[in-house]
Protein backbone atom coordinates (compact mmCIF):
# COMPACT_ATOMS: atom_id res chain seq x y z
CA UNK A 1 0.00 0.00 0.00
CA UNK A 2 1.25 3.37 -0.98
CA UNK A 3 1.35 6.48 1.50
CA UNK A 4 -1.17 8.07 -0.65
CA UNK A 5 -3.98 5.27 -0.35
CA UNK A 6 -2.69 4.71 3.61
CA UNK A 7 -3.59 8.15 4.33
CA UNK A 8 -6.65 8.18 2.28
CA UNK A 9 -7.79 5.02 4.60
CA UNK A 10 -6.58 7.01 8.17
CA UNK A 11 -8.81 9.83 7.44
CA UNK A 12 -11.88 7.57 5.75
CA UNK A 13 -11.18 5.85 9.09
CA UNK A 14 -10.69 8.83 11.42
CA UNK A 15 -13.93 10.97 10.05
CA UNK A 16 -15.98 7.24 10.82
CA UNK A 17 -14.44 6.58 14.17
CA UNK A 18 -15.47 10.45 14.70
CA UNK A 19 -19.08 10.44 13.50
CA UNK A 20 -19.88 7.47 15.45
CA UNK A 21 -17.72 9.17 18.56
CA UNK A 22 -19.48 11.99 18.21
CA UNK A 23 -21.86 11.88 21.13
CA UNK A 24 -19.12 11.33 23.56
CA UNK A 25 -17.54 13.85 22.97
CA UNK A 26 -16.90 16.43 26.11
CA UNK A 27 -15.84 19.82 25.36
CA UNK A 28 -15.04 20.31 29.03
CA UNK A 29 -11.96 18.14 28.13
CA UNK A 30 -10.57 19.27 24.71
CA UNK A 31 -11.63 21.58 21.70
CA UNK A 32 -13.35 20.12 18.88
CA UNK A 33 -10.35 20.16 17.34
CA UNK A 34 -7.93 18.64 19.32
CA UNK A 35 -10.64 15.61 20.08
CA UNK A 36 -10.52 14.60 16.25
CA UNK A 37 -6.92 15.67 15.66
CA UNK A 38 -5.83 12.76 18.67
CA UNK A 39 -8.51 10.64 16.78
CA UNK A 40 -6.53 11.01 13.48
CA UNK A 41 -3.53 10.65 15.05
CA UNK A 42 -4.53 7.10 17.22
CA UNK A 43 -5.75 5.88 13.88
CA UNK A 44 -2.43 6.85 11.76
CA UNK A 45 -0.39 4.86 14.34
CA UNK A 46 -2.67 2.27 14.24
CA UNK A 47 -2.72 1.92 10.21
CA UNK A 48 1.15 2.27 10.46
CA UNK A 49 1.97 -0.55 13.20
CA UNK A 50 -0.71 -2.59 10.80
CA UNK A 51 1.64 -1.74 7.73
CA UNK A 52 4.81 -2.51 8.95
CA UNK A 53 6.85 -5.50 8.53
CA UNK A 54 8.61 -4.69 11.94
CA UNK A 55 5.81 -3.17 14.83
CA UNK A 56 6.01 0.39 15.39
CA UNK A 57 7.07 1.15 19.45
CA UNK A 58 4.82 4.09 20.76
CA UNK A 59 8.06 5.68 21.43
CA UNK A 60 8.84 5.55 17.39
CA UNK A 61 5.15 6.61 16.83
CA UNK A 62 5.42 9.60 18.89
CA UNK A 63 8.27 10.78 17.54
CA UNK A 64 6.60 11.10 13.86
CA UNK A 65 3.74 13.08 15.32
CA UNK A 66 4.14 16.49 16.72
CA UNK A 67 1.80 16.24 19.66
CA UNK A 68 2.18 20.32 20.05
CA UNK A 69 -0.53 22.67 19.86
CA UNK A 70 -0.94 24.54 16.56
CA UNK A 71 -0.97 28.20 16.56
CA UNK A 72 -4.79 28.00 16.18
CA UNK A 73 -5.30 25.11 18.86
CA UNK A 74 -3.47 27.84 21.11
CA UNK A 75 -5.40 31.01 20.07
CA UNK A 76 -8.42 29.12 20.58
CA UNK A 77 -6.80 28.16 23.75
CA UNK A 78 -5.81 31.36 24.99
CA UNK A 79 -9.39 32.80 23.63
CA UNK A 80 -10.67 30.48 25.86
CA UNK A 81 -8.88 31.10 28.99
CA UNK A 82 -9.80 35.11 28.77
CA UNK A 83 -13.87 33.71 28.39
CA UNK A 84 -13.46 31.96 31.38
CA UNK A 85 -11.45 34.93 33.17
CA UNK A 86 -14.18 37.59 31.89
CA UNK A 87 -16.66 35.28 33.17
CA UNK A 88 -15.29 34.08 36.98
CA UNK A 89 -15.67 37.72 37.39
CA UNK A 90 -19.05 38.27 37.10
CA UNK A 91 -19.60 35.75 39.46
CA UNK A 92 -20.19 36.25 43.41
CA UNK A 93 -18.03 35.99 46.04
CA UNK A 94 -18.82 33.02 47.52
CA UNK A 95 -19.66 31.25 44.38
CA UNK A 96 -16.07 32.89 42.64
CA UNK A 97 -13.66 31.95 46.19
CA UNK A 98 -15.49 28.15 45.81
CA UNK A 99 -15.41 27.38 42.15
CA UNK A 100 -11.56 28.79 42.04
CA UNK A 101 -10.87 26.79 44.97
CA UNK A 102 -12.36 23.49 44.07
CA UNK A 103 -11.16 23.26 40.39
CA UNK A 104 -8.19 25.57 40.21
CA UNK A 105 -6.39 24.77 43.38
CA UNK A 106 -7.60 21.14 43.66
CA UNK A 107 -9.50 21.59 47.50
CA UNK A 108 -12.31 19.15 48.27
CA UNK A 109 -15.56 20.63 49.14
CA UNK A 110 -15.63 19.37 52.57
CA UNK A 111 -12.00 20.92 53.34
CA UNK A 112 -13.34 23.87 51.27
CA UNK A 113 -16.71 23.92 53.66
CA UNK A 114 -14.49 23.79 56.99
CA UNK A 115 -11.92 26.16 55.22
CA UNK A 116 -14.40 28.90 54.54
CA UNK A 117 -16.48 28.10 58.15
CA UNK A 118 -19.56 27.29 55.83
CA UNK A 119 -22.02 24.34 55.81
CA UNK A 120 -21.16 21.65 53.08
CA UNK A 121 -24.66 22.39 51.27
CA UNK A 122 -23.64 25.99 50.89
CA UNK A 123 -20.47 25.02 49.60
CA UNK A 124 -22.05 22.77 47.08
CA UNK A 125 -25.04 25.06 46.03
CA UNK A 126 -22.49 27.84 45.31
CA UNK A 127 -20.59 26.12 43.48
CA UNK A 128 -23.49 24.53 41.79
CA UNK A 129 -25.14 27.88 40.89
CA UNK A 130 -21.63 29.69 40.33
CA UNK A 131 -21.24 26.45 37.48
CA UNK A 132 -24.38 27.49 35.91
CA UNK A 133 -23.58 31.07 35.30
CA UNK A 134 -20.56 30.60 33.92
CA UNK A 135 -22.27 28.10 31.51
CA UNK A 136 -24.72 30.45 30.48
CA UNK A 137 -21.82 33.29 30.20
CA UNK A 138 -19.48 31.19 28.37
CA UNK A 139 -22.62 30.54 25.87
CA UNK A 140 -23.29 33.83 25.24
Amino acid sequence: MNRSDLAEEVLQESFVRIWHNASRYDGNLSAPMTWMVNITRNQAIDQLRKHREVPLTEEQADTLFDDSPSAHEQLDSQREAQALQRCLETLEGMQRTSIITAYFQGVSYADLATHLAAPLGSVKSWIRRGMERLRRCLES
